[in-house]
C-alpha cells in the first residue's frame, strides 16, 4: 500500500521536526498535496493511512488535513506546461492527456500544529 508507506514517511517528518521541541504534541498535521495527486481520489485513504503509520509514535491522535495544491502539468505532445487539478487535465492547445510537471512535490509536510 503506497499510502501507508508515504504516511509513514510523513510521522517520521514529524517526528523528526519536533526533536527540538521535547514535550510537544501534534495535534494537527496539515499536507499540501498536488491537486494532479491520484492522492486525492480518495482521502479517506490517506486519512487511514496516517492513523495507523501514527499508531505508537508521538503523532499519534493528530488529526490529519489536506490542503489541496494546484499542480504544474506538461503536455508530452506540445511541451507546454500549465496549471491544473485533477488526474484529467487535458492539454488547451492539442487535447491530449497532460502528466504531473517534473520536480513538483505530490505530498509535503506543510505545517505541524502541537501543544506544549
Amino acid at each position: 500500500m503506497h499510502e501507508l508507506h508515504l504516511m509513514a514517511q510523513v510521522v517520521k517528518a514529524v517526528e523528526t521536526g519536533l526533536e527540538r521541541a521535547p514535550g510537544a504534541k501534534p495535534t494537527v498535521v496539515r499536507l499540501k498535496v498536488s491537486a494532479l495527486s491520484h492522492l486525492l481520489a480518495d482521502p479517506s485513504t490517506l486519512h487511514a493511512a496516517f492513523a495507523l503509520a501514527a499508531r505508537g509514535t508521538v503523532a499519534q491522535g493528530a488529526a490529519l488535513e489536506i490542503i489541496t495544491a494546484s499542480g504544474e502539468a506538461w503536455c508530452p505532445h506540445c511541451e507546454i506546461r500549465a496549471t491544473g487539478a485533477g488526474q484529467d487535465v487535458i492539454c488547451p492547445t492539442c487535447g491530449a492527456r497532460m502528466i504531473a510537471g517534473e520536480g513538483v512535490p505530490e505530498v509535503m509536510v506543510q505545517e505541524v500544529v502541537v501543544e506544549e
